[in-house]
């Protein structure tokens, strides 16, 4: 049974988290020092190729962390559709890891490494941090022209696995491959341009370098083994009927709790402008039928599709999603109507269409990025006081 990632499943509350995480930041700082990463010139020399420990510590974690979530994964512990993916904007991505790539090159930190640096009392560390938060202020001021690039290239939260259709385990172990291979050509380019630039070349300890790669490798085949030996108990249910939901609903569950969906939009991707989709979303893959790219979701989210109106009938392969499956009541058009359409106040303001009015313009400003409209204010109407009863007369 799944018992991984421990916060979706409710292992601990949101203030244990927290202090998780500055823990484990704590514990990934002092590693990065112990590796000798607060150090510029340690950084700065693997532009040079004369120490490659940058590619080495890094490369080796990732290698690491993938053999041992195919692993986990395989053996049913780890649950990988709970594991948090960012969006994917292909083309700002690709300029933002450019202007990443330069910033590390000229200032040899990288913004980790450049707050361990400044931890250890470096100056030049502190420096670089200040010109990351120089650099974030003025892009601050200039989001609203870059706006229409920045949401560029949007893909949706998908990953490597689902894009390319490669089983994860066996990614894992093309990366864990590479790692190896990465490794000794690092070596070798050490023991070529060190020389060149007078430096000593790393000491190597080739023992306890081969037995890190039976590691890896070991890991990494057992991930494939339990892949392939390990029965996945996934009910097939039979052909339903889907429910629906409103736009709103939909808003907020996205606003809220996006790791719980799989938002699909079966219109044809190259048909259709990425700003003409619904944040988080995935597309079917170029020459990937409905059918084999539902068989690649996890039955834990909920899957949502959507079409430009009103989703008719599911494509073969959705109906028998094992888990919950929802259509987004009328599509798209909908969704611009009710969620990216400025809301207007309401005529006649009571308690409750106010709230509703304040609900709406919350989505829409997260949506669409305008600002909210205030309010309108509640109108209380006077009661006329009752007339005093007449006096009679008598006796």
């Amino acid at each position: 049974m799944n018992v991984l990632p421990l916060y979706p499943h409710d292992a601990f509350g949101f203030p244990t988290g927290l202090l998780l995480g500055t823990l484990i930041g704590f514990a990934f700082g002092f590693v990065l020092e112990r590796a000798g990463f607060g150090n510029a010139k340690n950084l700065a020399a693997q532009f040079y190729l004369t120490d490659t420990r940058v590619l080495k510590v890094m490369f080796s974690a990732i290698a690491t962390a993938c053999a041992g979530l195919a692993l986990l994964s395989g053996l049913g512990v780890l649950d990988l559709s709970l594991v948090t993916v960012p969006e994917t904007f292909l083309g700002p991505h690709v300029v933002g890891g450019l202007l990443l790539g330069a910033g590390f090159m000229i200032s040899a930190y990288c913004p980790g490494t450049g707050v361990v640096a400044m931890a250890s009392g470096k100056w030049d560390g502190f420096w670089s941090i200040v010109g990351v938060m120089a650099g974030s202020l003025l892009f601050g001021f200039l989001y609203g022209p870059l706006e229409g690039f920045y949401k560029s290239g949007a893909m949706g939260s998908v990953t490597i696995s689902q894009a390319t259709g490669i089983p994860f385990p066996v990614l894992a172990a093309g990366v864990v491959a590479m790692a190896i291979g990465a490794f000794l050509g690092a070596e070798k380019l050490e023991a070529i341009f060190a020389p060149k630039m007078g430096k000593a070349v790393p000491a190597a300890n080739s023992s306890l370098r081969n037995r890190q790669f039976a590691t890896l490798g070991t890991l990494a085949a057992l991930g494939l083994v339990a892949w392939v030996a390990v029965p996945r108990v996934r009910p097939v249910a039979a052909a339903k009927p889907f429910a629906r939901i409103d736009p709103l609903d939909l808003a907020k569950e996205v606003v809220s709790d996006p790791q719980q969906l799989w938002i699909v939009d079966l219109r044809d991707p190259k048909a259709v402008a990425p700003a003409e989709r619904i944040p988080g979303t995935a597309t079917l893959p170029e020459g990937t039928k409905p059918a084999a790219f539902a068989a690649t979701l996890p039955p834990t989210r909920t899957l949502v599709v959507y079409a430009q109106g009103d989703v008719a009938a599911l494509p073969a392969g959705f109906e028998a999603f094992p888990g919950e499956v929802l259509a987004l009541a009328g599509g798209f058009d909908a969704w611009k109507r009710e969620v990216l359409a400025t809301p207007q106040p309401p005529a006649d303001p009571t308690p409750a269409l106010v709230a509703e009015f304040r609900t709406r313009s919350a989505l829409n400003g997260y949506f669409t990025g305008a600002a909210a409209a205030p309010p309108p204010k509640l109108v209380v109407k006077a009661v006329a006081p009752s007339a005093a009863p007449k006096k009679g007369g008598g006796c």
